[in-house]
């Protein structure tokens, strides 16, 4: 699944391949921890996909782009934003918004 974009958000979900759409390389560097994380949840989910879900191969990448389209269609407050850590604070606070939660 791939994420539709409005405005730069996400707005919705849609089964489009990849491969319909362009894409930017970008080369990120990450701590030794980030990496390994990504490296976990991709051997995780590779381990817990039955036969049929295998067609396409999950990568850190692909981890990635999903993690900034679930980021992208939250809202966070980006004023005023002095360092990484603040932006996580932010982000996490988000994430704790009664809004998110599901009843």
């Amino acid at each position: 699944m791939i994420a539709k974009r409005n405005v730069g958000i996400v707005s919705s979900l849609v089964d489009l391949s990849d491969d319909d759409l362009a894409s930017v390389r970008l080369t990120v560097p990450v701590r030794p921890d980030q990496e390994e994380v990504l490296t976990r949840i991709v051997r995780t989910i590779s381990q817990n996909r039955d036969r049929h879900h295998r067609r396409r191969r999950i990568t850190k990448a692909a981890v990635i782009r999903a993690y900034i389209d679930a980021l992208s269609s939250i809202p966070v407050d980006f004023e005023n934003i002095s360092d990484e850590g603040e932006l996580l604070r932010r982000i996490l606070r988000a994430f704790s918004s009664p809004s998110l939660k599901r009843t």
